[in-house]
């Protein structure tokens, strides 16, 4: 080779080299080409430090169909993710016609919002134990453990229930004070249709030209709590994998669109590396690995706990080549909301070895004085994360 060949060949190894070096997230399953690159979008925002910003609500799915968001015109900005919730599309506790409603709603955020920004959703999932009786007398609390009247202890252990196809008839409560009257035969029957259910309204979710949209969809979090039927108290760690992979299986079956981001989140109450990933479903499940602390804003003490917890978080996602991400936080402290922002969240952002590729507030939270509003719109707008600056 003549030295012209030589230096040519020097280059091209050159400009190769780091890109060999580059890590890529860790997939198992097929994704389309759009999932892919938001995955990958995801994974270099949490080695950019500069993660994106997601907002549960800010397009109220259970009131509106559309994009005319209160937040929006208070903060300033659209965001590239974003929050929503199956629990009000499915299961068998809501009236049909308010299930169809909110699922009329979601479809329509999910398109629109795509149309408009490229922006993806980032679904939750708050489903009822399916022997929540009718009448429950707690709007939100069918998906508590504890503390609510009427909650059916006798089949605390649903999970188990489903994943050995035992259990009871069940499926008959309604918050609309009337006996649903189609039931099931037993839990297992009665989740099969709730994923069905769930991969029906996944299915829609497809743009102009009939490709999927991609999502993010957490499933089972703050599982080493007991405030959920798939809570600690009430589920073997070796059963919530079994049914955190089975739920994972159906969806995939049901949908065939591959255009699902699966995540694993648990709560602040875990202590090391060891105790988070006790109920870790596998590499081959998830791509997102994240939790919840609504501790922020307290004080410093606790401050500094979420901090360590963000950086074993972050240290994991590396190791298992998953994006790391604060599902779940808000600025629920009354003495320091003026301020939640700017002195708790972006410190924690910031701070040295931390790398968050999504970050999620759960609610508008406070969101009413002036100094809220500013403190918001500075964090936003500071380059600190990732959004669409209006």
């Amino acid at each position: 080779m003549n030295n012209k060949g030589i230096r040519i060949g020097l280059i091209i190894f050159l400009f190769s080299y780091p890109l060999m070096l580059v890590a890529q997230p860790h997939c198992a399953r097929k994704l389309t080409e759009e999932t892919q690159s938001w995955l990958q979008r995801l994974y270099q925002a949490a080695k950019e430090k500069q993660p994106y910003y997601s907002q549960f609500d800010q397009y109220p799915a259970r009131k509106q169909h559309t994009l005319q968001s209160v937040y929006a015109q208070k903060t300033g900005v659209n965001l590239f993710v974003y929050g929503l919730d199956f629990y009000y599309a499915s299961g068998t506790w809501f009236t049909p016609s308010y299930k169809e409603k909110c699922r009329s709603n979601l479809v329509a955020i999910v398109k629109e919002a795509w149309h408009k920004h490229k922006a993806i959703p980032c679904f939750s999932w708050h489903l009822e134990n399916p022997y929540v009786p009718t009448g429950f007398n707690n709007y939100m609390g069918c998906r508590y453990r504890y503390g609510v009247n009427g909650y059916p202890e006798p089949h605390r252990y649903v999970v188990k229930e489903i994943l050995e196809e035992k259990g009871d008839s069940c499926g008959f409560g309604s918050y609309g004070k009337q006996n649903n009257p189609k039931g099931y035969k037993n839990p297992a029957e009665w989740f099969d249709a709730r994923c069905r259910d769930v991969a029906e309204i996944i299915r829609e979710l497809k743009d102009e030209e009939g490709r999927p949209i991609p999502i993010i969809f957490r499933l089972w979090h703050e599982c080493e709590d007991s405030w959920q039927w798939w809570g600690k108290s009430y589920v073997s760690q070796e059963d919530y994998i079994r049914f955190f992979q089975l739920t994972v299986d159906k969806i995939e079956k049901y949908t065939q669109t591959h255009n699902v981001l699966y995540a694993y989140s648990p709560d602040r109450f875990w202590k090391g590396e060891q105790d988070f990933m006790l109920r870790y479903p596998g590499d081959n499940y998830v791509e997102l690995i994240g939790f919840d602390d609504y501790s922020i804003g307290s004080d410093s003490v606790a401050l500094q706990a979420t901090i360590r917890r963000a950086k074993i978080v972050s240290k994991l996602a590396e190791q298992h080549q998953k994006v790391a991400a604060l599902f779940e936080t808000a600025n629920s402290q009354e003495a320091t909301s003026d301020r939640f922002f700017s002195d708790f969240l972006q410190p924690i952002i910031e701070s040295g070895s931390v790398e968050f590729g999504l970050v999620q507030l759960w609610s508008t939270g406070k969101l009413s004085t002036p100094e809220e509003i500013t403190d918001r719109k500075r964090f936003l707008k500071s380059g600190v994360v990732k959004i669409i600056d209006k």
